[in-house]
């Protein structure tokens, strides 16, 4: 009995031993991670901000839920500032992206790619799917199109903007600029975990000189992790982890308030171009199906879709859902 409690304690004292090891060891690996993110040569970006945790839901614009309903000779759309602009600058942010998404609704160009890899190392099941996704339109680089016809700021220092775009039957190339919206979706199924990456861009990059507008916006989503990058007069700048709430958007389920950490425009994008991607995948694509020159590591490619769409829409309602903005839209047809 007694050389039974003897091993009994020798565990115990090697099994503490072992953890204080491990406890130790990953402080260090804690002290090392923390001093290279308050380094300013490692990064600049920062985290979770506090600048508006104590303050209350903001309600939005009745036109920003039952927004003004577009026809062949006008186009209503809607522009939102990031959180944490000054008045001029989050209004001339919210304006442009106004701009952006009104010739993106009028007429837009959808590309689709995907591709269905197999895991065949070690007889695994592992399934892969990529998606890249491009949607491009054409901009007037001339404001004398625009009209802006409301607008409202938040306790959030955002602005939200409504225009209307009167079209012009022709302009001449030089005068005009590409908007991308780029989508990429990196989807694993296995039959332990699931992982899932997603990104969304947004670039125009203006033809016109001596200065050339800019504007660049990149969410990135691993998980429930999201990363979000803004430019700001030709300055990528990372959006912080805000606790903004909103309240007034009609809602799908129980809940009367939505949780937007980085803002309205994240997800009103994020949500627009869900819309047009689920939209162009409802038409046919063409399928084949790729040998051995297509490999990837240790994944065989089987087969890729390809298709080309180009669509015209209306916004004809917002609502949320479980934290996630849902802008609905409605293919129309296509002016000749």
């Amino acid at each position: 009995m007694k050389k039974f409690i003897l091993i009994i304690t020798l565990l115990i004292i090697v099994y503490t031993s072992f953890s204080q090891w491990e406890q130790k060891n990953f402080e260090k690996t804690f002290n090392q991670e923390i001093n290279e993110i308050e380094d300013e040569n490692y990064s600049k970006r920062e985290n979770h901000s506090a600048l508006y945790q104590y303050v209350p839901s903001q309600q939005v614009p009745e036109w920003f839920i039952q927004p003004k309903v577009s026809d062949k000779n006008e186009v209503f759309a809607i522009g939102i500032s990031d959180p944490g602009l000054d008045s001029i600058e989050s209004m001339q942010q919210a304006i442009y992206r106004a701009e952006i998404m009104a010739n993106v609704l009028r007429k837009s160009t959808t590309q689709l790619l995907c591709d269905f890899f197999l895991n065949e190392v070690d007889q695994s099941t592992d399934i892969v799917y990529e998606h890249f996704t491009r949607i491009t339109s054409k901009i007037p680089c001339s404001s004398e199109y625009y009209t802006v016809v409301d607008s409202f700021r938040n306790a959030f220092d955002e602005t939200l903007v409504l225009i209307k775009y009167a079209a012009p039957t022709k302009v001449e190339t030089s005068q005009v600029d590409e908007v991308n919206l780029e989508f990429y979706k990196n989807e694993t199924e296995s039959s332990n975990m699931g992982q899932l990456e997603s990104i969304y861009e947004l670039k125009v990059k203006s033809r016109t000189t001596p200065e050339p507008k800019m504007h660049f916006y990149q969410l990135t989503e691993f998980g429930a992790r999201n990363d979000v990058i803004s430019d700001l007069k030709g300055q990528e700048i990372q959006i912080p982890i805000y606790s903004l709430s909103y309240q007034g958007i009609p809602a799908l389920d129980s809940v009367s308030q939505c949780y937007f950490s980085h803002g309205l425009w994240k997800e009103y994008l994020k949500s627009v171009m869900t819309q047009i991607i689920e939209t162009a995948r409802e038409k046919p694509e063409n399928i084949k199906f790729l040998g051995d020159d297509y490999q990837k590591t240790s994944y065989q490619k089987l087969t890729r879709g390809v298709s080309v769409n180009k669509q015209r829409f209306v916004i004809t309602g917002i609502k949320a859902k479980e934290n996630k903005l849902l802008v609905n839209l409605q293919e129309i047809p296509l002016e000749e």
